[in-house]
């Protein structure tokens, strides 16, 4: 029996804790990289639950979403929801970006409930980063510079946080239309949400081929070339950046994880754990 629900970091607890170190007045921040680089950053797998797009000025990184890895290069939009589990990987907290961080609290009548989860590039299993042409990039940069002018206006602020929106679903929808995916990428979408929706209980792989109609072989031939794992390389992966952000972020105890990921043996668990971090649940734990 699990006591204790995974928790996320909630919007005042990250600006307080990683950004500005103190309350946030308003569910609308605007960080550059004056407040990141007054941070140790973050350096391990985790969760949020507010909403987050950066827009990428200069430099490269590299972000884990999921079993995918972005190479971020300048003028690229990364975007990502709530409860999504991600990982900087390669990241000095100090590079020249815009970043908005907003609750779903900031939008009023005549905003519907939930209407942010009807865009496709916040849910998961989406194209978390996108690289943007010049005239993309020197367009939102400009809707960027005009957020920060009336972001103290939480009505004015609101509304051109809605046009950006739309800005960014535009380009979304158009690289969606305009990118005809091939069959290996489309299998892959695929299994993305598949694996999404069945990785704690799921963990073989002739379940995914099974339910795909595919051949084990195949399907982790296709994997390989889209995102560079094999399907069992894959469900690692999930499980791995999951149970870490669980083990930072949660006071669960190391065979509650267990059990929330849906191994039944705690020792089998450790030892794969320790195989693919170099530590133990525990000493990753407490290892700052």
């Amino acid at each position: 029996m699990i006591n204790n629900v995974p928790k996320e970091f909630e919007y005042q607890q990250y600006l307080r804790e990683i950004l500005i170190k103190n309350e946030p007045q308003i569910p609308l921040y605007i960080a550059t990289e004056k407040d990141f680089e007054k941070s140790d950053g973050i350096n391990y797998p985790y969760r949020s639950h507010f909403y987050v797009f950066g827009l990428l000025h200069e430099s490269e990184c590299k972000l884990q979403v999921g079993i995918n890895t972005y190479n971020l290069k300048k003028k690229s939009l990364t975007i990502v929801g709530p409860g999504i589990v991600r990982n900087w990987i390669s990241n000095n907290w100090n590079m020249n970006n815009t970043t908005v961080f907003f609750k779903e609290s900031l939008f009023k009548k005549p905003f519907y409930d939930n209407f942010l989860l009807d865009y496709d590039f916040f849910k998961v299993g989406a194209n978390h980063v996108i690289e943007l042409t010049d005239e993309a990039y020197s367009n939102l940069n400009e809707l960027l510079e005009t957020l920060e002018k009336f972001k103290a206006d939480q009505n004015i602020a609101t509304g051109i946080l809605f046009s950006i929106l739309e800005f960014i679903n535009s380009i979304y929808l158009e690289n969606s239309s305009e990118h005809l995916f091939s069959r290996n990428e489309q299998i892959t979408r695929e299994f993305n949400d598949l694996l999404t929706k069945n990785y704690r209980t799921q963990k073989s792989v002739r379940f995914y081929a099974d339910n795909m109609n595919l051949s084990s072989k195949h399907l982790s031939d296709v994997l390989k070339e889209t995102v560079g794992k094999t399907v069992k390389q894959s469900i690692e992966a999930l499980i791995l950046i999951e149970s870490q952000s669980l083990l930072k972020q949660t006071a669960m105890e190391i065979k509650e994880i267990m059990y929330w990921l849906g191994f039944e043996d705690q020792s089998y668990f450790t030892k794969f754990f320790k195989k693919k971090i170099g530590l133990t649940p525990s000493d990753y734990r407490s290892n700052s």
